[in-house]
């Protein structure tokens, strides 16, 4: 599906980050604030069910979960800049605007690094507590 612009030109996609079942991820900029941000999607094409309840039940998760997110604030959880849902070319879309990380996920980086290159028991404790941290106040 071509996917340029969202929020009458406010978000223009600059490329895709990934995808799954559910939508993709892309790198957007905001022309509003010129900067670059993640925005991820929600497609009503991509739901695992054609039927109209289903689709709305989807977007109402789609949405508690942007609310969930909104409600925490700790610096190992990305905040939540934007939510919005928009008909593009006659396909509802729901999503979520986030910073993006040009550096990554850490599941990335630790592929990048390959099995040659393992972290010590010093680091891995580190980003465990890093998880740990974010865990905890997300409970």
């Amino acid at each position: 599906m071509p996917l340029e612009i969202l929020q009458h030109g406010r978000y223009r996609i600059l490329r895709q980050l990934g995808s799954g079942s559910m939508g993709e991820v892309y790198l957007v900029e905001d022309t509003r604030i010129n900067r670059q941000v993640a925005i991820k999607v929600i497609r009503s094409e991509s739901y695992i069910y054609s039927d109209p309840n289903s689709t709305s039940d989807a977007a109402r998760l789609f949405e508690r979960e942007a609310r969930a997110i909104a409600r925490l604030n700790h610096p190992n959880i990305l905040p939540l800049y934007d939510f919005g849902e928009e008909v593009v070319n006659g396909t509802p879309l729901t999503y979520m605007v986030m910073p993006y990380c040009a550096e990554g996920s850490l599941a990335t980086w630790l592929q990048q690094r390959g099995e040659d290159n393992l972290l010590s028991p010093m680091d891995v404790a580190h980003f465990l507590r890093q998880a740990a941290d974010a865990l905890q106040h997300a409970a």
